[in-house]
């Protein structure tokens, strides 16, 4: 589920140049485009513009579970909340899920005693999450209420998914680089420039219509995934230079 997801990429567009400076005197720099400036004199290079894309689904799921009641005495209200918490937390040890809070709440209203006790789980299996939530509801009254799962990414997740956008794209650079300069029998040399000159990272897909038009509430649960599901395309210039293969294995 966690697994990062390479997408198709767009056609990369390509400038490459296979002759010396010296040999293009007549060309006027002004007439070039923009990203081709600041070529280097007496170099050979491939110039490509290439996307990334990867996308990566919500790793992690948070639960509310809010048990309460309202009694005529502390001691009565304590003790029925109390007793429905604790099976909440037996439940959520017996399926070894440590990572929850317990918030508790005590309120006087006219004669009456209220108390609310909130447990906060966060689940990082989400078929775990399901048995849970399905359990308590079944086996527990109205008193306590199970929210629906609240799904996201943690802020580690999210940084390495951006970073690997852009490995993507150079990765993709890279391998259209090699593909155009082995078909003049040439050999791709180091980069140059790498150069990021787009980002985008949205949330869901706008392309699934019937899911944007539900209410969160009725969705079902691989929808919710989809909606938080994030995507992140980074579009980068890259200029790598070209060598000459006989000149390659000199070096060598």
């Amino acid at each position: 589920m966690n697994r990062l997801e390479p997408r198709k990429h767009s056609p990369a567009k390509v400038f490459a140049e296979f002759t010396s400076m010296g040999e293009n005197e007549g060309v006027n720099p002004e007439k070039m485009d923009s990203k081709l400036e600041g070529a280097f004199d007496n170099r050979r290079e491939i110039q490509i513009f290439e996307t990334g894309e990867v996308t990566l689904p919500p790793d992690k799921a948070k639960v509310s579970i809010v048990c309460s009641n309202t009694k005529e005495s502390v001691e009565e209200v304590k003790t029925s909340v109390n007793r429905r918490v604790d099976y909440v937390l037996q439940t959520l040890k017996s399926h070894h899920v440590k990572d929850f809070i317990v918030h508790k709440i005590l309120n006087r209203i006219n004669n009456l005693y209220q108390m609310e006790i909130e447990v906060v789980v966060e689940f990082s299996d989400f078929s775990k999450c399901e048995e849970v939530c399905n359990l308590l509801v079944e086996k527990l009254d109205e008193t306590v209420k199970v929210s629906s799962p609240v799904l996201y990414h943690t802020a580690s997740k999210l940084e390495s998914l951006r970073r690997q956008a852009c490995v993507c794209a150079v990765r993709n650079a890279k391998s259209k680089a090699l593909e155009v300069v082995q078909m003049f029998n040439q050999s791709l040399g180091p980069p140059i420039l790498i150069r990021e000159e787009h980002y985008e990272e949205f949330v869901g897909n706008s392309r699934e219509m019937s899911i944007e038009n539900k209410d969160m509430e009725q969705l079902t649960f691989q929808e919710k995934v989809a909606v938080a599901t994030v995507t992140v395309t980074v579009k980068i210039f890259t200029i790598f230079e070209i060598r000459e293969k006989m000149k390659a294995r000199k070096q060598k």
